[in-house]
């Protein structure tokens, strides 16, 4: 069971992966049915966006929270300002009505953007 798990959590490029430094990926995919309740829950006023909107927002808060929280960092890899990545992720919070201040918020966006990439059709 736990390998089926692990080869669920591998990323879409492949390779291997050690379990053990992927539990939260397991455990979204070892229940997908909360996971993507869990996704439509989180980001559901993010999905309803136009696509390219919606597009630029998700990206931000996954690069954002790949950068540790760095703006400068965020803002970097995306090619804009600090200042846009601020203005984005300002966006997301007033639409999903969670604070990436609160650490349980940012525990749910990051449980809700793995969701949604690993759990896809």
């Amino acid at each position: 069971r736990l390998a089926q798990t692990a080869l669920r959590a591998c990323p879409a490029s492949g390779g291997t992966v050690l379990l053990d430094e992927h539990l939260p990926a397991a455990l979204v995919v070892s229940s997908p049915a909360l996971g993507t309740a869990l996704a439509d829950r989180v980001l559901g006023p993010l999905l309803r966006l136009d696509p390219s909107d919606r597009d630029l927002l998700l990206d931000t808060l996954a690069v954002w929270l790949d950068c540790e929280g760095s703006a400068q960092r965020a803002g970097a890899r995306l090619y804009c300002h600090r200042n846009t990545v601020l203005n984005r992720l300002r966006r997301c919070e007033q639409l999903t009505g969670r604070s990436l201040t609160r650490p349980a918020d940012v525990v749910e966006f990051t449980l809700a953007l793995t969701a949604r990439r690993l759990l896809r059709d």
